[in-house]
C-alpha cells in the first residue's frame, strides 16, 4: 500500500448511485455480462441523453474473463484481467493522425483495470510522453480518461505477475481503485483527478464511523439525492483488504509453483544471446504478431498515407494513418535497401524477449513485461512465456 494513502469506506449501494451519475458526462466503459464471459460494455455518450440505468446497454465490446460477484446492476467487479489490454482504449489499433493535432478527445471512464494493465502503462507513458516529443493524440486521451481499477481476485491460469515482482493489486498509475468487502467498498484515491472526481458528484468524506452511522439514522443529516457520503476506512477494514489480498498471492504461487526464474530481467538474458534456447523455444511460433498485438506494453507503430480522390475538383486528398505493428512481422526491421537485420523467425522471437527483459530496463528503468499471460492464451503455437524464461534461467548461454 502507498503511504498515506487515502482511502475510505463506501456502501454498495452507494458507489453504484455514483456510476449513475458519473453518466450524466462521462462515457463509461464497464465489464459486463457476455455469452460466453464477462466483457466490456460502452454506456451511451452524454450527447444521446443516455438513461443512468444499468446495465449497459450494447456497444463496443472487449472480450475478457472474470469470476467477479456482481454489486448493482450489471457490472461485474473482481474476478481476473479482461482479456483485451488497457492499451486498446488509449492507443488504438488505428487512428488518423493528420492533422497533427487532435481533436478533443471525449471524457472517459474505464472501469475494472487491474494491476498488470496499470505497470504496462507506464511503459506507454514513457514512450508517448516524453517531455521532449509528447504524442499529442495519446496525450488528449490519457487527460481525458478517469482509471477505476479494482483488485484482482481470480487469477487466470496464465496469470504470473508475481513470478516478476509485481503484485496483483493496483500499487499506481490508477485514479481510483476499489477493494471489495463483504458489505461495502474500500476506495482508495490514486491521484488528483480521482479525488477531483468524488468532489465533482458531492461525494463527501465524513470524519468518522460514529459521524457515517449517524448520517444513516437521522433524517435531520441525510445528504441530498446527489450527495454520497463516505468515511475514512478503518483498521479492521484495512485488516480485510490485506488478508484477502494476500490469498490471492497464494493462489499465484500455487499456480506458478513448476517456473523458476530470477526476477531481475537482466540476470536472466545477461549472456544468452547466442544460446541454443532460442532456436528450441521459437520451432513452435508461426510468427502471427498475437503476442505483441494483445501485450499491454508493446507499442510499435506504422505510419501510412491514404489518398483520396476527389474527381469534381481533380484533387487528392492525403490522411495519415498509424496502425500497430509487430516486430515479429517479417518487414518490421526491412530498411530502404532491402536490408533485413531480423531475416529468420528465431531472431524476431528473441527480439521481443529482449525489448522486453534488456532494452527497457537499462534504458527506462522498467520492465515490459508485467506477467498479465495474455500471451500465452493467445499464441497460436502454444507457447508459455514462463517456460522460455525458465530454459533461459536453466541454460548457461
Amino acid at each position: 500500500m502507498r503511504e498515506k494513502a487515502e482511502i475510505y469506506y463506501l456502501k454498495n449501494e452507494d458507489w453504484q448511485k455514483f456510476l449513475k451519475q458519473t453518466l450524466a458526462k462521462y462515457r463509461l466503459y464497464a465489464p459486463g455480462k457476455g455469452l460466453v464471459e464477462p466483457e466490456y460494455r460502452i454506456s451511451p455518450s452524454p450527447q444521446s441523453s443516455p438513461s443512468p440505468s444499468l446495465p449497459l446497454p450494447p456497444g463496443e465490446r472487449i472480450r475478457g474473463e472474470g469470476a467477479g460477484e456482481e454489486i448493482g446492476e450489471g457490472v461485474v467487479y473482481e474476478g481476473a484481467r479482461i482479456t483485451q489490454s488497457l492499451k486498446s482504449f488509449i492507443y488504438p489499433l488505428r487512428e488518423k493522425v493528420s492533422p497533427d493535432q487532435p481533436s478533443s478527445a471525449k471524457k472517459n471512464i474505464i472501469l475494472g483495470v487491474k494491476a498488470c494493465d496499470l505497470k504496462a502503462l507506464s511503459v506507454l507513458d514513457k514512450i508517448f510522453l516524453d517531455p521532449d516529443f509528447p504524442d499529442s493524440f495519446y496525450q488528449e486521451r490519457r487527460k481525458n480518461t478517469i482509471l477505476i481499477s479494482d483488485d484482482c481476485t481470480e487469477p487466470r491460469e496464465s496469470c504470473f505477475c508475481t513470478l516478476l515482482g509485481s503484485s496483483p493489486f493496483p500499487e499506481g498509475n490508477f485514479d481510483l481503485n476499489l477493494s471489495f468487502l463483504d458489505k461495502g467498498i474500500l476506495v482508495e484515491v490514486g491521484s488528483k483527478k480521482g479525488k477531483d472526481l468524488l468532489e465533482e458528484y458531492k461525494i463527501l468524506p465524513l470524519t468518522n464511523h460514529a459521524d457515517f452511522s449517524r448520517n444513516l439514522e437521522s433524517p435531520s443529516l441525510h445528504l441530498t439525492h446527489s450527495q454520497i457520503s463516505l468515511r475514512p476506512a478503518e483498521e479492521k477494514e484495512l485488516k480485510m483488504r490485506r488478508e484477502k489480498r494476500g490469498k490471492v498471492i497464494e493462489k499465484l504461487k500455487e499456480i506458478n509453483k513448476d517456473f523458476k526464474f530470477p526476477q531481475d530481467p537482466l540476470t536472466l538474458v545477461k549472456g544468452k544471446y547466442d544460446s541454443p534456447v532460442w532456436s528450441e523455444v521459437s520451432e513452435d511460433c508461426v510468427g502471427c504478431a498475437a503476442c505483441t498485438n494483445i501485450c499491454p506494453a508493446c507499442h510499435c507503430f506504422l505510419l501510412s498515407e491514404l489518398s483520396t480522390l476527389n474527381s469534381e475538383l481533380s484533387t487528392t486528398k492525403f490522411e495519415k494513418l498509424r496502425n500497430w505493428d509487430s516486430c515479429q512481422y517479417t518487414g518490421f526491421a526491412r530498411v530502404a535497401a532491402g536490408a533485413n537485420p531480423r531475416k529468420k523467425l528465431m531472431e524476431r522471437f528473441r527480439n521481443r524477449f529482449y525489448c522486453k527483459l534488456e532494452h527497457k530496463p537499462q534504458n527506462f528503468k522498467l520492465l515490459a513485461c508485467t506477467g498479465c499471460g495474455r500471451c500465452i492464451e493467445a499464441c497460436q503455437g502454444k507457447i508459455d512465456i514462463r517456460e522460455v524464461l525458465t530454459k533461459l534461467a536453466r541454460s548457461e548461454g
